[in-house]
C-alpha cells in the first residue's frame, strides 16, 4: 500500500533525477558502473548509445522497476528505491518503446480509464521481456498522435520519460516531437529520452553515452 502522506510530498517536490555512482545490470549482464548525472527540471535529457547498451534498463531503473545495483537514484533528494517507486511513478507520464500498449488512448471508451488502471498496462508488462502477439502497427501518424495525446494528458505530471519516441516517426514528424519535447521541458519538467536518433541527441540540453560507461 503506497504511503499517503509519501504522495502528498512527492508531488510537492517531484522533479529532478539524480543518478550517482550507479551500477546498472539485468540478467547478469553489467551495462554500466559508476554511472552519474543530473536530469534537471527545465531540461530535455537524452540517453544514448548502440543497440544493447543499456539505454531501456536504465529507464527501468529510473522508474524503480528493476533494482540499481549499487549506488543510488533520487528525485529532488528522495531515495527512489522498488519499494518506493511506485509513489514516483505516478508523478510521470511515460512513453514506453512499444507505444503499440499505449493504444487503447485511441479508441474511443464509453468510461473513462481510470489512472491506475491505465498505468497497469506499463507497469505490468514494462519488467518482462516476454514475447506477446501485437495487433496491427500504427502509422507513424497515429503514433505521433498517441505521443502528443500522452504527452498532452500529462499536465499534471512533474517526469516525462520515452523510450525511443522517434523510432518510427517520420523526418517532419520528429521534428515535430522534439518540438512537443522541448514544450515540456520550457513549461519546467525533466524530460528523459532514450534515444539513437541523431536530431533529438543535438537538440538535448545533456546527452549520457551508456556505451562510455561500461
Amino acid at each position: 500500500m503506497v504511503n499517503c502522506d509519501l504522495f502528498v510530498s512527492l508531488h510537492q517536490i517531484i522533479g529532478m533525477l539524480e543518478v550517482k555512482d550507479a551500477k546498472i545490470a539485468v540478467g547478469g549482464q553489467t551495462l554500466a558502473v559508476g554511472l552519474s548525472f543530473m536530469a534537471r527540471d527545465g531540461q530535455l535529457t537524452c540517453i544514448t548509445g548502440p543497440e544493447g547498451s543499456g539505454k531501456t534498463t536504465l529507464l527501468r531503473t529510473l522508474m524503480g522497476f528493476l533494482p540499481i545495483g549499487s549506488g543510488y537514484v533520487s528525485v529532488d533528494g528522495e531515495l527512489l528505491t522498488v519499494k518506493s517507486s511506485q509513489a514516483f511513478r505516478r508523478m510521470m507520464a511515460y512513453l514506453p518503446q512499444q507505444i503499440q500498449q499505449l493504444r487503447h488512448q485511441l479508441m474511443p471508451v464509453e468510461a473513462p480509464v481510470c489512472e491506475a488502471e491505465t498505468y497497469g498496462v506499463w507497469n505490468s508488462l514494462l519488467p518482462k521481456a516476454v514475447v506477446t502477439e501485437m495487433p496491427a502497427p500504427l502509422s507513424p501518424e497515429e503514433i505521433f498522435l498517441l505521443v502528443e495525446q500522452t504527452l498532452s494528458d500529462a499536465k499534471g505530471k512533474q517526469i516525462i520519460i520515452a523510450d525511443e519516441p522517434a523510432a518510427h516517426l517520420t523526418p517532419e514528424l520528429t521534428l515535430r516531437l522534439l518540438q512537443q519535447l522541448r514544450d515540456q521541458a520550457d513549461a519546467g519538467k525533466t524530460v528523459l529520452i532514450a534515444s539513437r536518433r541523431p536530431l533529438l541527441v543535438e537538440h538535448a540540453d545533456l546527452v549520457i553515452e551508456m556505451n562510455q560507461n561500461t
